[in-house]
């Protein structure tokens, strides 16, 4: 009888809730993303109340396009989160990407006498 291999097959997943939202602060799209800024602006508006605003990338070989929740945008302003994407976030990204990014911005305020 020949010899007979075995399969086995192990399957694991990881299941949570779906969010909605589904974005909570920041999306940064490659160039060559499989969904457009457009595209994904009008699914945001259809599952989020939160208003987000789009920042387009120009000139750039890896980023096109920021959507940033504008509760962030009031705590620091659109140059310093630009400058935070394309030195902390772009180096993680491809351009077929789209990342998904929780920001955490703190302000720290000390009121003059």
């Amino acid at each position: 009888m020949p010899n007979q291999s075995q399969r086995k097959i192990h399957i694991s997943a990881r299941i949570n809730e779906y969010a909605v939202p589904p974005i909570k602060d920041m999306l940064v799209l490659g160039k060559e993303a499989p969904i457009g800024c457009i595209a994904m602006r009008r699914a945001l508006e259809l599952l989020v109340k939160t208003p987000f605003e789009h920042i387009e990338i120009e000139d750039d070989d890896v980023i096109s396009d920021i959507l940033v929740r504008n509760a962030v945008l009031r705590r620091i302003n659109r140059e310093e989160l630009i400058a935070f994407v394309l030195e902390q976030v772009k180096p993680l990204l491809g351009p077929e990407e789209v990342l998904h990014v929780e920001i955490d911005v703190n302000v720290f305020i000390a009121a003059g006498a």
